[in-house]
């Protein structure tokens, strides 16, 4: 039977959403540099194309004018376009952690499950891996992960219903901002719905600590609760779920609320020696009764067991969970409301970032709806369909066309018009399997 580990690396969060330190830097760093070479573009061209309607008013206002009157303006051009300053990627980040903490005490308010809260952060934070601040809107991106991360833990409100649901009821959102983000959110965390939580391995660490003994039950509840309160908040808002597993993060987690009952979690986990007793024996009769195969067998299965839970595992672990100690101690669930929700921090640290967001954010893609509906419009014409056509022209173009490149065109030629036929006329009609061979 495979291993937890081994069924962990099965999953997409493992093999699509894990990755070391540097390979996240270069990620974002790319992304970045995308986003600038790509609203560069677009702002220069819709610079140039501005400059040259003005250039064409300017001509035909000076023909009409007198000619010796001179141009207060200067030349047509006006001064030379000038790209805006682009968020950094430490600027970039610190907005993603903004509204992820913006996300998570929306649900909190909106009376959202804990899995619910986690899994739209973890959207959220995928999402701006791979696309920048820069491109895609947060404010209203967040609130697209927010209500599909309903639909991924398995609950299905409606839109209005989502919407109304407490404190959502006051941020008047239209549905269609928030349905118009919700294929891109799931290319952008490309279709990955699962997302693997610590919560249950901390329900796990509870009941294997009660069933140890000699532990007092409000110490073990006082942990519970604490971690909990950390899971809840600094492993979202941090990069943990980047670069460790649910349990390893749990185990930070309850390392922080009590380190003597993680410490006696883990030593009590990893305790097997790490070579297991050999039973040796040069001859084919049975060693204590037992038959050889029958030991070989056991100390094969003795060898994998250790190399899973084995002493010399223990300290790699240990290691482990202190580094993701260390992450998750940069943001403690004290700072949800003492940081990040302060007005000091918000004037000093997000306002300006803000700012500086207006003036270098993508002209095409800053408004949701629009995206949309270009998209749409750009697709009716590429399937063949036209503005001038009915609605039922632009159903048929769209439709059939699609069915024909997945499935492939019609097998039989048929006429456009039905044609009545009387029986004997047709070739075979009145035999239903034709004509004689």
């Amino acid at each position: 039977m495979a291993s937890e580990d081994a069924r962990y690396r099965q999953s997409s969060q493992f093999r699509l959403w894990s990755f070391s330190r540097s390979e996240l830097a270069s990620l974002r760093e790319k992304a970045n540099a995308l986003a600038r070479a790509s609203i560069s573009e677009r702002l220069s061209s819709t610079s140039s194309s501005s400059t040259t309607a003005n250039k064409n008013n300017h001509d035909r206002s000076a023909s009409t004018s007198n000619a010796n009157t001179p141009d207060p303006e200067g030349s047509a051009g006006g001064a030379s376009f000038r790209l805006p300053e682009f968020l950094t990627v430490a600027e970039e980040a610190l907005m993603v952690t903004f509204y992820t903490s913006q996300l998570l005490g929306a649900g909190e308010a909106a009376g959202m499950s804990d899995e619910v809260c986690a899994t739209a952060a973890a959207f959220f934070r995928r999402f701006y891996i791979t696309n920048s601040i820069m491109t895609y809107p947060p404010q209203d991106m967040m609130f697209v992960a927010l209500f599909f991360g309903c639909k991924a833990e398995g609950h299905f409100p409606r839109i209005g219903d989502f919407l109304n649901m407490g404190a959502l009821s006051s941020i008047k959102k239209q549905p269609e901002e928030i349905l118009a983000g919700e294929f891109l959110l799931c290319q952008g965390i490309r279709f990955a719905f699962d997302v693997k939580h610590p919560f249950r391995a901390l329900i796990g660490a509870g009941m294997e600590l009660r069933r140890l003994g000699g532990i007092p039950e409000d110490r073990i509840r006082a942990a519970e609760s604490r971690a909990k309160q950390i899971l809840r908040f600094s492993s979202l808002i941090t990069d943990a779920y980047f670069h460790y597993t649910p349990s390893q993060i749990m185990l930070a987690a309850l390392s922080h609320a009590d380190r003597g009952l993680a410490e006696r979690l883990i030593h009590n986990t990893f305790h097997l020696p790490t070579a297991p007793i050999k039973v040796e024996s040069g001859a084919d009769t049975p060693v204590d009764g037992v038959p050889k195969e029958n030991n070989a067998r056991k100390d094969r299965a003795n060898e994998d067991k250790a190399a899973i839970i084995g002493q010399h595992i223990r300290d790699r672990v240990l290691g482990t969970i202190e580094a993701c100690r260390d992450m998750l101690s940069h943001e403690m669930p004290e700072r949800s409301r003492e940081h990040w929700q302060t007005k000091e921090i918000y004037q000093d640290l997000v306002l300006p970032v803000k700012k500086k967001l207006k003036k270098c954010r993508d002209p095409d893609r800053s408004n949701l709806v629009a995206l949309q509906r270009a998209r749409r419009e750009k697709a009716l014409k590429k399937s063949g369909g036209s503005e001038d056509g009915g609605p039922d022209d632009r159903a048929t173009a769209g439709t059939k066309g699609d069915d024909a490149g997945i499935f492939g065109g019609d097998l039989v030629q048929r006429d456009s018009k039905r044609r009545k036929v009387a029986p004997g006329q047709g070739p075979a009609l009145d035999d239903p399997f034709g004509g004689p061979l």
